[in-house]
């Protein structure tokens, strides 16, 4: 039952509003009548009600200003406001600051009903929505904490400057770390146990986390993401050191108690930080750590202090700009400049690191952004994955970088030709489209190469080049061609007149036609008539 609220000066009008309403109908009562604004608000201070409809023009407290107070008390409120025509300025003011609606006098009770009754509807529907918006709070803090592990240095101070308070958590802890789980049998666990047992697996998964991890830690949360859970610890331990030893030793227990059962886990740890803010680096540091699983199988594990000898080296970091050179070079097929490239590469590693799995996780990465170029340029990547595959299955047989460079420049030749056989098909395909386009309208006087071009999307001079090139004809001739053959067949099976011939093959001119048909079969088109059409 909405609680309504009525306010006027004037006592008959309180009155006829009360009377001339059929509140049952739209669930609601009168519970307080009040006769000047000030009285109104100390009732409202007390006790809270869900519409207001009060006249503007009051003594003491007028309308609007009640209308400004009321949304203080409650924001939720609504407020109804009724103005005499000449009030109207004022009315628009009240709709401005936030009242819900307003009403002229005279009443029209009929017309007041359907604002009554779409101000409780918009009740209803807020207060459905709160109650969606609670029930969706993990959901929501789920996200908040993927935003911010995905955040750029930037981004993570706009982030955290509302949504902790929104949201109710505490965050003010001095450390705070991220951990990466990724179940690597996922699929064989969805095809034993089906989609809804395997993600009920990976709930109780979480449900254990926080159990283990909520002995030790004052925030634990879980995030998980089909094969992947994201942990993020916090805690008061003044030192960084205790806090990473004792996650570190939490994370053992996890690993141990999931030995001996079904699913297969690893674990990368990441560096534990300070600030909330921080939080990506603790997070990108957890998924550089996991990584490290490739290389190493009998390990599920990866701290990223212990995979980093105690700390982290400097970043080799090519830059954007420098990566994007070498899949030019690739685009080009420059394949001396792709070999310079490599060599500038490993000369880069080989000064930086002195562990030959740090420079196996670089060329990973590389390869990596090379398969998804392949994948980027829609070409036939099996081969490809094959040879990577088959390089990292047997990293440890690798004796020497130039091995594993001369691995990656293999794999970069392999790309080239993969690009050419992509190019030579998608060339093939415009020409055919060309080709298709041409017998659908050599009979149109007004086709042209712009046409054709813009048929088959690509510019005309693109095409002209690239038609020439591969069919070694140019189009104009290929037209011609066709008009020709095409006025061949009506000249032997059809006694229609010359002009209907060279109208009816595309030409607006029959003598230009005649002198085309000349060139190309060495004879006029009455003489190829006369001498084939008994044929």
């Amino acid at each position: 039952m909405y609680r309504i609220m009525i306010i006027d000066d004037n006592h008959l009008s309180v009155d006829g509003i009360c009377h001339n309403i059929d509140w049952d109908a739209l669930n609601a009562e009168v519970t307080y009548k009040a006769y000047n604004g000030l009285f109104a608000l100390e009732q409202l201070t007390n006790d809270p009600v869900d519409l207001i409809i009060s006249d503007i023009e009051m003594p003491q407290l007028d309308g609007l200003e009640f209308a400004r107070k009321a949304l203080r008390i409650n924001p939720n409120i609504k407020t109804i406001l009724i103005s005499a025509f000449d009030k109207f300025e004022y009315a628009k003011q009240a709709v401005r600051l936030g009242a819900f609606d307003y009403v002229e006098k005279p009443l029209d009770y009929s017309y007041l009903t359907l604002v009554i009754k779409k101000a409780l509807d918009t009740i209803e529907r807020e207060r459905r929505n709160l109650q969606i918006l609670k029930r969706s709070r993990p959901i929501m803090i789920d996200n908040f904490f993927l935003e911010l592990i995905h955040s750029s240095a930037d981004e993570a101070p706009l982030i955290l400057k509302n949504y902790p308070d929104f949201l109710n958590l505490r965050l003010d802890y001095p450390f705070f770390q991220t951990a990466l789980i990724r179940i690597e049998n996922d699929q064989f666990l969805k095809d034993r146990l089906g989609l809804e047992e395997y993600h009920v697996y990976i709930l109780n998964l979480a449900d254990t986390i926080r159990d283990i991890f909520g002995r030790k830690f004052s925030f634990v949360h879980v995030i998980t993401n089909f094969n992947k859970l994201i942990v993020i610890l916090a805690n008061d331990y003044t030192g960084k050191k205790q806090f990473q030893s004792i996650s570190a030793e939490l994370f053992n227990q996890l690993s141990e108690l999931y030995r001996e059962q079904l699913f297969n886990l690893n674990i990368g740890i990441g560096t534990a930080i300070r600030h909330l803010q921080n939080l990506p680096v603790s997070y990108e540091n957890a998924t550089k750590a996991l990584e490290y699983s490739f290389f190493f199988p009998q390990k599920n594990i990866f701290d990223i202090r212990d995979t980093m000898g105690n700390h982290i080296p400097p970043e080799i970091s090519l830059g954007n700009n420098q990566e994007e050179q070498l899949i030019q070079l690739i685009c080009i097929r420059d394949l001396p400049s792709i070999h310079a490239w490599i060599q500038e590469f490993s000369k880069l590693l080989l000064e930086n690191y002195r562990i030959k799995q740090f420079i196996f996780i670089r060329v990973y990465l590389l390869l990596g952004r090379l398969l998804r170029f392949s994948y980027e340029m829609n070409i036939d990547v099996k081969e490809i994955e094959r040879k990577i595959i088959k390089l990292y299955s047997h990293i440890e047989n690798i004796s020497s970088s130039v091995e594993i460079f001369e691995h990656l420049h293999q794999i970069c030749c392999d790309i080239c030709r993969q690009l050419d056989v992509s190019a030579k098909n998608h060339h093939e395909h415009i020409c055919a489209a060309t080709m298709e386009y041409i017998l659908q309208h050599y009979q149109e006087m007004s086709l042209c190469l712009n046409d054709i071009a813009e048929h088959v999307n690509v510019s005309p001079a693109y095409l002209s080049a690239l038609f020439k090139k591969t069919k070694k004809e140019n189009i104009s001739d290929i037209i011609t061609n066709i008009r020709i053959d095409a006025a061949c067949q009506q000249l032997c099976t059809s006694t229609a007149s010359l002009k209907e011939i060279s109208t009816r093959v595309g030409y607006a001119n029959q003598y230009y036609f005649s002198s085309c048909f000349k060139k190309k079969m060495g004879m006029s088109p009455s003489a190829y008539r006369e001498t084939y059409s008994h044929i």
